[in-house]
């Protein structure tokens, strides 16, 4: 069993340790405009020595690799944690200027991050299995380099089984490389499909494009309308059947152009084991016990405090 402890910076804890939920963001939301950027041409001829130049799409039919990976990316959604709890510029631009917090994660390789991560049959080889998808719910590092994806370095890496793995292979990888001026965040990426999502916050409900969907959320017990804006928050993970839910996510996950549809994953209880509060933070010890986190395990509530000798901060438990 391989413990890999992990971080993610807030800017307020919301219903994190009470409900468990984090953000899967799309990439219309992401704040680097060269997400995802990958040289077009050069894949182009990078697939000329693949035993199939071209990949097979149950809705887009027959693509290049690269018109794929154009096409799906918006259906992609990143969680990003860091090794680092003590940065002070993520700090100060990702927990609210020392206002909020900082969670702490486990990666437990043999029980995952998720209570329960859905391994929908459109994701696999069914010939391969769920235990050789890359969208699995496992964390790994970002790359860092200068050089745009597939233009710079595109005999760099082994695509000898390229035809076992498909273009999903190539979509995950342009995902996780980013310039190496993000260097200091030291990211880990979790990469799944939008439509894992386990709760999904519509907007609004007219934008579902195909009408029994629209009409199948508006009557169901796992749907309801917040009448603040009416929203739909729709909890996917209460879907019994697998192809109700199959079909329910394919069509949110076509709303990602919109920044204002939010799909979440639902982390399981035993990998959320630490709280660290910013310097500045009104956040009390009492806002983060959430009845989620502290369902099973530990959780550890530490205080941030200036280091007088550095520019550095220290933790103490509270």
């Amino acid at each position: 069993m391989v413990l890999k402890q992990l971080f993610k910076y807030m800017s307020h804890p919301r219903d994190f340790f009470e409900e468990g939920f984090i953000r899967l963001s799309q990439p219309k939301v992401l704040n680097d405009p060269f997400e995802a950027s990958f040289c077009q041409k050069s894949l182009d001829e990078l697939a000329e020595n693949f035993d199939d130049s071209t990949v097979f799409d149950s809705e887009l039919g027959e693509l290049s690799f690269s018109k794929f990976v154009e096409l799906r990316m918006n259906h992609i959604g990143i969680i990003s944690f860091t090794e680092n709890k003590e940065n002070l510029l993520m700090w100060a631009h990702y927990a609210n200027e020392h206002k909020g917090i900082v969670a702490g994660v486990a990666d437990i390789s043999q029980m995952g991050l998720f209570e329960n991560l859905f391994s929908a049959d459109f994701l696999l080889d069914l010939d391969l299995g769920w235990e050789c998808s890359l969208y699995d719910g496992s964390a790994a590092p970002v790359s860092y380099r200068k050089g745009l994806r597939y233009r710079n370095d595109k005999y760099d890496y082994d695509y000898s089984n390229i035809s076992v793995e498909g273009a999903d292979r190539v979509l995950y990888e342009v995902f996780m490389q980013k310039s190496d001026e993000w260097i200091y965040e030291q990211e880990h990426r979790v990469i799944l499909r939008l439509e894992q999502a386990d709760r999904v916050i519509v907007h609004d409900i007219d934008d579902v494009s195909n009408s029994t969907v629209a009409e199948k959320i508006r009557s169901s017990p796992f749907a309801s309308l917040n009448t603040k804006d009416n929203s739909y928050i729709i909890n996917l993970f209460d879907i019994e059947n697998k192809a109700e839910r199959e079909t329910i996510a394919i069509e949110l996950a076509k709303l990602s152009m919109n920044p204002k549809t939010i799909y979440l994953m639902k982390l399981s209880s035993s990998s959320i084991n630490n709280c660290l509060i910013g310097l500045n933070s009104e956040i009390e010890k009492d806002d983060v016990l959430g009845k989620h986190a502290c369902s099973t395990g530990y959780l550890d509530i530490w205080k941030a405090k200036k280091n007088l000798d550095y520019y550095s901060i220290e933790f103490e438990l509270i």
